[in-house]
């Protein structure tokens, strides 16, 4: 393996002009499809349940994903309701899975990504992956995560240094990174997050596009490719961060990496379900490179 991702797939209900689709989902599936994509070797650690489809574990392992550490354990698999509501989401944990224990005991790779989406890898596992891989990165989402008495997913804020002192990349929405750095001002948000640890910090903003910090002192701006075809948003961010760690072990181009992954997310939205990582290799390229020339400092 070049990388691995640690965290639940999911089984995700997207609600929808009133209707439910169910789709495979969560930040493992997404960021190991766009790492595998650009032609990482790469493979999962976590758990699904028994009721998670074999066509989509084949749909995997016939596109080259390592299953090996990815587990089958009883009961049902992680699910979410994911609503958009004119253009905001709303997210409910219908189920939440179990946490990941890894019995990876030999090899490092040179990317690791955790990836968890409620509360199922541990600090004490983070520290044990650290040991595997010579870069680490992490998407705080399943981190900061609590549910309300109706099951609706809020944000919580919480002390992160810890876990953030393994990393050599953060990503977070910027409304996780407004809570849990108190602060609305984008080059603070990236300097809190930089000053607990990693080297990049990015911070996306939506539609917008994305904000990109390096420890060397830059803020830049990655502007999202400007296509309103977006037909489901779900996962843009997990793609956008698995096309940016393959990326960037490939060149060490931390802005022209952050530019694929930018335009990934834009092809990403456009199509639903698995059919987001068929797309064409030179539209991605094309749109690369448009995101590339059109980045700005902040």
């Amino acid at each position: 393996m070049d990388i691995a991702v640690c965290g639940n797939p999911t089984l995700d209900e997207l609600v929808q002009k009133g209707r439910v689709r169910i789709s495979p989902g969560g930040s493992a599936l997404f960021v190991s499809g766009a790492a595998t994509y650009l032609g990482a070797r790469v493979g999962i650690i976590g758990n699904v349940g028994e009721d998670y489809p074999s066509s989509v574990l084949s749909w995997l392992k016939h596109h080259g994903l390592n299953l090996r550490l990815l587990k089958t354990t009883k009961g049902p698999s992680t699910r979410f309701r994911i609503g958009y509501f004119h253009g905001s989401r709303r997210l409910w944990l219908l189920q939440s899975g179990q946490p990941v224990e890894s019995t990876w005991r030999a090899g490092r790779v040179d990317g690791l990504h955790l990836g968890p989406v409620f509360n199922e890898v541990s600090e004490s596992l983070a520290r044990s992956l650290r040991k595997k891989c010579r870069f680490m990165s992490l998407d705080i989402q399943g981190l900061v995560r609590k549910v309300d008495r109706l099951g609706e997913v809020q944000v919580l804020r919480r002390n992160l240094g810890t876990v953030l002192r393994l990393c050599d990349l953060v990503k977070a929405s910027i409304e996780e990174a407004k809570v849990q750095t108190s602060s609305r001002d984008l080059r603070h948000v990236a300097d809190r997050f930089l000053a607990m640890g990693p080297k990049y910090a990015i911070m996306t903003l939506g539609a917008k596009g994305s904000l990109l910090g390096i420890r060397d002192n830059r803020k830049l701006f990655i502007p999202a490719f400007p296509d309103g075809r977006i037909k489901d948003p779900t996962g843009a961010g997990d793609v956008y961060a698995g096309a940016w760690l393959s990326s960037y072990l490939w060149t060490k181009d931390p802005v022209w990496a952050a530019s694929v992954g930018s335009a990934f997310g834009s092809l990403a939205s456009e199509r639903t379900g698995l059919s987001k990582f068929r797309i064409s290799r030179r539209e991605l390229f094309r749109r690369t490179s448009w995101v590339y020339n059109h980045v700005g400092s902040l």
